[in-house]
């Protein structure tokens, strides 16, 4: 009865942790983690489907383009154009029906990644059950993790990365497990054979070996499909791959029953399998850049120069120091001493005492206490370690790069914070109270640190670093749908992440429209000025520069807007006192934090307990309090021209 509440629990709390995901793809997260979660897929996307203005980085130039669009596209692409076709279905029934808004625009695509994400949950079951090891504290602390809440559900590149390895990390420990029950099968039958002391016996047992399925080639297409689409995906992948595929090859290999002419011929196949997946990404990207075009094909002349290589550009462009040195470079050490902790927190603390006991033992020769590497757990250590290693040797490391790791550290140390117990066969029986030991209930501290950590990574990276700026886009999203069209609007940034423009909605400069017989083309109405962690004087001489400008065409109407974190809301009135410009306090934007221009906590608390001391009232000391909260906000501004 006990067991059976157990299990209830452990499912009940599943299902409301799987839930929880979709909740929060909906709600919706306005945390902005980086700026790729658009930029790399999203941005580039809805400019190609929608025809709108949109600011493509410069990974997509078709001069030297590093990004293949060949996973982006038929993922996050379909939805896009899903929603396309479903809004113009709409509006042949009614005009002013739209799907194409900036929360669909968020959400559809989240709402995809979403459902890819709980195929990591899936393989991870299926790993466990397989191999016959308790699967539902691992299913409970994955979906627990706010990697899993909030990067598991973001359109970076990463993501991807990280169903592709889940996936690649299912098929060859079925393949292993699978050749580890065969292979016994056969060493088995093969002793058997030669015992056999009738010829009879001999060939029953060699009829019952030649039906024994072969185990060789097994999973082998689709090892090496998601091996081909990873790679095209992010390069990096490979670092990733590498050990699953070498577990995979080195399967059965020094016993009897494997030959290493076997071990070749699985490479072979590898490689085999792996060329029609390399052709179709090529021809997506070639089409896609335009390298090559259905016309060139009519006529016949292709040649090798008609198709694009996108991940050797990558791989060219980031062995280039300086390349790397634009993107800011970092300490060899980071991932390991800094971003481990800060994507895992207690698993990844517990990796690193793994690594460091497996390592003491190695020194000690104590290798029967290594796990052997046939086993799963050694396949998972591994696939922990060497990615880890490989990507800390190039000097550009961010915490994102490593999300794909949560799936072996789950398998390997899940129980340590939530232990599951063996369902017992046989019951112990019965002692009496008087007589049995005093048994302490566990206390699942680490559980409860995790859970804590988690919570408040999700609250953090989910709604209020940069939470301001998709708020934003969405009001002056709105703004510009109900001023005239031939109202320009001018906004500069400071001090946050980079706006998705395809979000404005904004007919493309670029198109040619046709009205009856007429061609015409539109004029650009918005202009970003991104300035970064610019100086704020050099912000407001921008400023002043394109007010004082635009003023000079009195025909032209246009709106200026700064758009800043609040914290910077104090230095920002000072300047403004050396300018002949007026700022109007448009819209607020919370919860906002931006880690460019965190808000002077030091001084608010100063202040308060300057307050505290001087025994002002009450209300005084809460306006400090609602000061501090201000700070974490995102502030609007218009700006006009100071006439006198």
């Amino acid at each position: 009865m006990k067991n059976k509440k157990k299990r209830d629990t452990f499912k009940i709390t599943y299902i409301y942790l799987a839930v929880l995901r979709i909740v929060l793809v909906f709600v919706p997260q306005l945390g902005y983690i980086h700026p790729d979660e658009f930029f790399q897929s999203v941005e580039v996307l809805i400019g190609k489907f929608l025809a709108v203005e949109n600011s493509p980085p410069w990974e997509f130039d078709s001069a030297f383009p590093i990004r293949s669009m060949t996973v982006p596209y038929f993922t996050i692409g379909m939805c896009i154009k899903f929603l396309r076709d479903i809004s113009n279905l709409g509006k042949a029934y009614s005009p002013n029906f739209t799907l194409l808004t900036p929360y669909s625009l968020l959400v559809a695509p989240r709402a995809i990644m979403c459902i890819f994400s709980y195929a990591v949950d899936f393989c991870l079951y299926k790993i466990c059950s397989n191999n016959n090891e308790n699967y539902k504290s691992r299913l409970i602390i994955l979906s627990s993790s706010y990697l899993m809440l909030v990067y598991g559900t973001r359109t970076f590149s990463n993501s991807i990365e990280l169903y592709l390895f889940a996936g690649l990390l299912y098929f060859v420990s079925e393949s292993m497990t699978f050749s580890n029950i065969l292979l016994r099968k056969k060493e088995y039958l093969n002793f058997r054979y030669e015992k056999s002391k009738t010829v009879v016996e001999k060939a029953k047992f060699h009829k019952l070996k030649l039906f024994m399925a072969s185990d060789s080639y097994r999973n082998c297409f689709y090892i090496s499909t998601i091996t081909v689409i990873g790679f095209f995906n992010r390069p990096t992948f490979l670092a990733f791959a590498v050990i699953p595929i070498f577990f995979w090859l080195y399967r059965g290999i020094g016993s009897k029953t494997v030959t290493v002419l076997q071990f070749h011929s699985r490479i072979l196949v590898l490689i085999s399998c792996a060329i029609p997946t390399i052709l179709f990404c090529i021809i997506i990207d070639s089409f896609y850049y335009c390298y090559i075009t259905w016309g060139e094909i009519g006529v016949l002349d292709v040649s090798i120069n008609n198709f694009v290589f996108t991940p050797l550009n990558f791989v060219r462009y980031n062995i280039d120091p300086k390349n790397l040195a634009k993107h800011g470079l970092h300490p060899r050490y980071l991932h390991l001493l800094v971003n481990v902790p800060l994507l895992y927190n207690i698993l990844g603390l517990c990796a690193m005492e793994t690594i460091i006991r497996y390592i003491y033992l190695c020194y000690r020769k104590k290798f029967n206490h290594l796990p052997t590497v046939r086993s799963i757990k050694c396949l998972m250590i591994f696939s922990v370690i060497s990615p880890l290693a490989l990507l800390s040797i190039f000097p550009h490391q961010e915490p994102r790069f490593l999300i794909p790791l949560i799936v072996p550290l789950v398998y390997l140390h899940s129980h340590f914070l939530l232990p599951e117990p063996e369902s017992s066969i046989i019951e112990a029986p019965r002692i009496h109270p008087a007589h049995s030991p005093k048994s302490t209930p566990p206390t699942y501290r680490a559980l409860k640190f995790w859970i804590i950590l988690n919570a408040v990574f999700t609250l953090f990276y989910g709604f209020v670093h940069q939470g301001g700026v998709i708020q934003a886009t969405s009001y002056l999203a709105q703004d510009m749908g109900v001023t005239a069209k031939t109202t320009e609007f001018h906004v500069v940034t400071s001090h946050i992440y980079s706006l998705p423009e395809s979000f404005f909605m904004q007919p493309s400069t670029s198109k040619l429209y046709k009205k009856g017989k007429k061609q015409f083309s539109v004029a650009k109405r918005v202009y970003l000025y991104e300035q970064g962690s610019q100086d704020l004087d050099y912000v407001l001489l921008l400023l002043n520069t394109i007010v004082t400008g635009l003023d000079a065409s009195p025909r032209k109407k246009a709106n200026v807007y700064l758009l800043i974190s609040s914290s910077l809301e104090d230095k920002l009135r000072h300047l403004i006192g050396k300018q002949y410009l007026n700022f109007f306090l448009v819209e607020s934007f919370y919860p906002h934090l931006s880690l460019e221009s965190f808000p002077d906590l030091g001084r608010y608390c100063t202040e308060i307990t300057e307050v505290f001391y001087s025994k002002c009232v009450v209300s005084s000391s809460s306006q400090y309090f609602w000061q501090i909260l201000q700070s974490f906000g995102l502030n609007l501004y218009q700006v006009t021209l100071n006439k006198f």
